[in-house]
């Protein structure tokens, strides 16, 4: 502690190397997630490849009205996601958000837009993910159609 002007007593405590490597580490986390879907944005899902660990587990069991299986693991990820961007033309998306959830987890969410390749329907939705980071890797990716539900289930809801 030092004396500050006034007489006020002013602490000057460091947050300490543990908590910034955890900040950096958070940050870190965000930016891989930030830069996977921004690869994958233009409706190429393989242009993140590199960022998915090879055991990645991409769980859909929080979209709603989801009929297809609900987890997918490691090679099943990108044939799922392939197929998913197949099954539209001219698919893409925008990143609206992504932060921080503590610990390994990143939040974000996704306005979509395409048309059906075969019903020829244009859709417009957004997606909301929970994804969980280990080692720069995306390791698991919960995906939920309603923000509300995915925030609870990274921790940030209110």
């Amino acid at each position: 502690m030092r004396e500050g002007s006034g007489g006020v007593l002013l602490c000057m405590e460091s947050s300490g190397p543990r908590r910034d490597t955890a900040w950096a580490m958070s940050q870190e986390n965000v930016k891989v997630v930030r830069q996977a879907l921004a690869a994958t944005s233009g409706g190429d899902p393989e242009a993140a490849q590199a960022a998915y660990d090879p055991s990645i587990e991409w769980d859909m069991s929080g979209v709603r009205g989801w009929l297809e299986k609900r987890v997918y693991r490691g090679s099943e990820v990108l044939e799922f996601l392939r197929a998913w961007a197949d099954s539209w033309q001219d698919w893409h998306f925008d990143v609206t958000d992504v932060r921080d959830a503590g610990e390994d987890r990143v939040f974000a969410a996704i306005h979509e837009w395409g048309i059906g390749a075969e019903s020829r329907v244009d859709v417009e939705q957004r997606r909301y993910f929970v994804v969980t980071v280990q080692g720069g890797l995306l390791v698991r990716v919960q995906m939920f159609s309603e923000s509300d539900e995915a925030l609870e289930a990274a921790g940030l809801s209110e």
